[in-house]
């Protein structure tokens, strides 16, 4: 316990917190000894919380004897203080070690979970005739399994493998998009030199009677690309002017009437994007810049830009939301880009000029990322690689005899739907689960066995042996599935035979 003092200096050389000097009890509740005045300690006042002012408490703690008759205020003794300096200068400092989000045992460039080879295939393949290839997004993929294209001057809306289609009069779309929850289509048409934005509420019976429909700004200008935000509250409409627009969907955002209008490109709007959080969006004009904004509630704020000389294509990644591949179309470069540093991680560039990038996007499951590539030599098939790095190829596949211009993942990321220049559109099972023959195998277990014309489990049929002996799928049984499979991918208009 330290005693009053007179004086002492302030602090030491080797001290670098002030001395606190004990004071004397006294001196510390100088102001609990002032007069309290003429008052009544026995009657209350109508002043919330009045007993426990401080005169009150102090009185209080004095007569039951509550007051602590050792000083607690903290003492630094100078011996103490140079022994707690010297052990903390001993210890070793602090050493700062970057590790990265997820296990990169691979090396790979970029976040992903690559198959171990590849397994992929063919489910179906379908005729799109007289597509409208020069608009940049006229099919899309519903959360609920909808597919929906434009097409012969028709908006067809088709779940695959299943026989229920839809479809109305679409001569003068532009551009399609489902909303994230799937139970709305939203469609922009040029009629009478003026863009026009349909809301169909796709629950509708029949479809398209129900909805909402809007006249946009600026006049003589057709929308080119459509987008909706994570929230499905906003819509955001790309134009050819290079203009693109967010409007408020009244349904989802009732409290949002206005609509903002942003003029920063030049060119015709080919892409919008947002990240998988979306905090970022990215828009594409058929120039090759690239803006990169940041959306807060239906607002842009620019954040950069990046110019190609040649057409660009990007994708986010599906789970990593500052990161974005952009690739140049020609000469072939792939560039993998943090956003909030605004530099490359990695690239890819490819030497010899004998192909052009027509489109990319990435796998929200896998993170492999699958770019389409378009060969010059005209007697070579258009390629799909699917790379898990800048240098890892885990998959090639072909079928289309033209450029490949869209790609579109099922809602659980689990097929892939390519679109070319040759108006067909084919469904590719990514991960090797076919739900066709899951289909398949779940109906043979529920149907009997057996037949009544005499056969029995090890699959003889009249005495004689089939093809399917120890399986315990008798023959005809066998045939009957196999001809309904092809009968029912017949009756669909939209089927083609597999080449």
């Amino acid at each position: 316990r330290q005693q009053p003092v007179d004086f002492l200096p302030n602090c030491y050389g080797d001290r670098f917190i002030p001395r606190r000097y004990a004071l004397s009890r006294s001196s510390r509740f100088k102001a609990e000894s002032k007069p309290e005045g003429n008052t009544d300690p026995m009657k209350m006042k109508e002043t919330p919380g009045y007993w426990r002012t401080h005169h009150y408490s102090t009185l209080l703690k004095g007569v039951l004897g509550l007051v602590s008759t050792h000083d607690k205020i903290l003492s630094f003794r100078d011996g103490t203080s140079r022994q707690v300096c010297k052990r903390l200068a001993t210890k070793r400092p602090l050493e700062c070690v970057i590790r990265p989000t997820y296990n990169n045992l691979q090396k790979l460039d970029w976040s992903c979970k690559p198959r171990s080879r590849p397994i992929g295939f063919i489910e179906a393949v379908h005729d799109l005739p007289n597509i409208k290839t020069h608009y940049h997004n006229i099919i899309d993929w519903s959360f609920k399994g909808q597919i929906a294209a434009i097409f012969s001057k028709k908006l067809v809306i088709w779940t695959p493998n299943k026989d229920v289609i839809m479809g109305r009069r679409a001569e003068d779309a532009t551009a399609i998009a489902f909303c994230p929850a799937g139970n709305r289509l939203a469609m922009a048409t040029f009629t009478l030199n003026h863009p026009w934005l349909h809301i169909f509420e796709m629950e509708s019976k029949p479809f398209g009677k129900q909805g909402s429909l809007k006249l946009l700004d600026p006049a003589q200008h057709f929308i080119t690309c459509l987008t909706w935000d994570g929230s499905g509250q906003y819509v955001v409409c790309g134009f050819d002017n290079g203009q693109f627009l967010i409007a408020p969907n009244h349904s989802s955002a009732p409290d949002s009437p206005y609509e903002y209008y942003y003029c920063a490109h030049s060119t015709m709007i080919i892409a919008i994007r947002f990240s998988c959080g979306m905090r970022y969006m990215a828009s594409l004009d058929d120039s090759g810049e690239l803006y990169i904004w940041y959306w807060s509630g239906g607002q842009l704020t620019a954040l950069t830009r990046w110019s190609s000389s040649m057409c660009a294509f990007f994708d986010w990644h599906p789970w990593r939301e500052d990161e974005i591949v952009i690739a140049h179309s020609e000469p072939v470069m792939i560039a993998l880009f943090h956003v909030p540093t605004r530099q490359s991680v990695s690239y890819y560039r490819r030497e010899q000029c004998d192909c052009i990038v027509t489109t990319l996007s990435f796998n929200k499951i896998s993170g492999e990322l699958v770019v389409c590539l378009s060969f010059s030599d005209t007697s070579k098939q258009p390629e799909i690689l699917v790379l898990a790095s800048m240098d890892r190829v885990v998959d090639v596949m072909r079928n289309h005899d033209d450029s490949i211009v869209h790609l579109l993942w099922s809602p659980n990321g689990t097929q892939l739907a390519s679109v070319g220049y040759d108006e067909t559109l084919t469904i590719w099972n990514f991960f090797g689960n076919s739900p066709l023959n899951e289909s398949s195998k779940k109906k043979m277990r529920s149907e009997p066995t057996t037949i009544s014309n005499g056969s029995s489990r090890n699959g003889t049929i009249g005495g004689g042996a089939c093809s399917n002996v120890g399986k315990g799928i008798p023959w005809e049984l066998d045939k009957r599935n196999k001809d309904t499979t092809y009968r029912d991918l017949a009756s669909s208009f939209l089927f083609k035979a597999m080449r």
